[in-house]
This record gives structure tokens, C-alpha cells and sequence, in this order.
């Protein structure tokens, strides 16, 4: 009788076990999973990008989207830190997948299209994970299919982006009259730009991760440019000082402002 309630009780803990397997087989590509890879690149990137480009902004957000994958690791399963990275792959989306159509659409550099691009694609995967593990309520065995076809079609995706980046990329030339100016580390190259009256040409290029821009409300000036992205305006500015600055929320508090003297 012992013997047979042994064998029982053993196979017992072998179906449990094998059923556990299973469970965390099935939870290792999910939603969840999902949203772990897309945590994980993303992190990598924004890090490789901030320290390639020194860009102490993007540094400063990495570290912050660093606390966040540690939250999702070590508290798997979890609703609240999904929720909170959620908020950070919607930002991330909001200001890359635009910058990188701008900057395929202007032709700029291959860094410039393909490094936005890796990151805008990884934020809406992890985005798609998000939103599949908040509507299964956190369920980690959820989406398990359809979740690494999300992930092979964004690596498609992002395939054919670094194409399109190769083949559409390509190096401007400032015009010999136009004033140059640059922004990088969230500082802009000169705080004092001069120029003749009449029409004024600005040559404005951003080596930060994050948009950046040339905005003079008095002349109806605002160039919005990308990461590594470079734009061109001319404009009729009278004779007098104008005030520029970038309008991106808190640039300008941080000192990304400027005169311009028009004689």
C-alpha cells in the first residue's frame, strides 16, 4: 500500500512538474516576453546611442529606462511595471518613429535613419507586448503564437529599414552664405549668431538622440530636426535682436537659447 502511494506521489510531482514546464515554456514567448526583448533592446540602444553621440540627455533617460527593465525582471508577471514601461515605449515611439521618417524623407545619414528607426520599431513591439499582457490581465502564458510573429515581422521591418537607410542616405553641404549652427548635448554650437538684413539663411543640424530646434517666434522661424538630422531655412529678418531658443519642453530652461543680431 505505502509502495503504491509512493509511486502515486511521484507521479504526481512529475505531471506537476511537466505541467510547470510547460506553464513557463509557454509564458517564455508571450506578451510578457515580448515586452521583456523590447525592454531589453531598447535599453541597449538608447545607452549605445547616448554614449556614441555623448549625449548626457539620452544617458540620463537610459538609466531611467534601465530601472525600469530591473522592475520587470525581477518583478515577472507584475502589472505595474508593464504599466509604467509602457509610458516609456510610447515616448520613445513618439519621438522616433517620427524622426525617422523625416530623416529618410530629407535623405540624411545612415545613422540617422536607422538608429530612430531600430528604436521607434522596438518601442511599438513592446507596445503591441504591453497591450496584450494588460488585456490577458497579466496572464504570462498569453499570446504565445502571435507574439513571436510580432517579433519577426519587426525584425523584418527593421531589415528593410537599415535597406531603405543604405540606399536613400546621403551627405549635405551647408550653402556658402548660410549661418551654421549645430546642437549637441542639449547646447547649441553659438549663443550669438549675426547676419545682414534681408534674407538669412540658417543651416541647423542635431548630433543629440532626442529633436531639437531652431525657433524664433519674432521672424516666424521654427526648424524642428531630428537625431543626427540637418535642415536648411531662409527667411526675411529686418534689421534688429531676435531671440532663439529650442522649443522642445525644458531645453530652453536649460540654457538651449540665443541672440540673433541682424545689421
Amino acid at each position: 500500500m505505502s509502495e503504491s502511494v509512493t509511486i502515486w506521489a511521484m507521479s504526481q510531482v512529475v505531471t506537476e512538474a511537466k505541467r510547470v514546464n510547460r506553464a513557463q515554456g509557454e509564458r517564455t514567448y508571450g506578451w510578457f516576453w515580448l515586452v521583456q526583448v523590447a525592454a531589453v533592446i531598447e535599453t541597449a540602444l538608447l545607452f549605445a546611442a547616448g554614449a556614441y553621440l555623448r549625449d548626457a540627455e539620452a544617458l540620463t533617460f537610459a538609466f531611467v529606462v534601465l530601472a525600469t527593465l530591473g522592475w520587470i525582471l525581477f518583478r515577472p508577471g507584475r502589472i505595474v511595471p508593464v504599466v509604467v514601461r509602457t509610458f516609456i515605449f510610447v515616448d520613445v515611439a513618439i519621438w522616433m518613429v517620427p524622426a525617422a521618417f523625416t530623416n529618410s524623407v530629407n535623405h540624411s545619414s545612415l545613422l540617422s535613419i536607422l538608429v530612430p528607426g531600430t528604436l521607434g520599431s522596438t518601442a511599438v513591439v513592446g507596445l503591441i507586448g504591453a497591450a496584450g499582457f494588460l488585456i490577458s490581465r497579466g496572464n504570462q502564458a498569453a499570446g504565445k503564437r502571435v507574439a513571436r510573429v510580432v517579433a519577426a515581422v519587426a525584425l523584418a521591418v527593421i531589415l528593410v529599414l537599415a535597406g531603405v537607410a543604405a540606399a536613400t542616405a546621403s551627405n549635405t553641404t551647408p550653402s556658402g552664405k548660410a549661418i551654421v549652427l549645430s546642437a549637441t548635448n542639449a547646447r547649441y554650437s553659438a549663443t550669438t549668431l549675426t547676419a545682414n538684413h534681408g534674407t538669412v539663411t540658417v543651416d541647423f543640424t542635431n548630433n543629440d538622440l532626442f529633436w531639437h530646434t531652431f525657433t524664433v517666434p519674432a521672424l516666424g522661424v521654427d526648424i524642428r530636426v531630428p537625431v543626427k538630422g540637418h535642415s536648411q531655412v531662409s527667411f526675411n529678418a529686418p534689421a534688429g535682436s531676435y531671440e532663439f531658443f529650442c522649443a522642445i519642453p525644458g531645453h530652453k530652461q536649460i540654457g538651449m537659447r540665443g541672440t540673433l543680431i541682424v545689421n
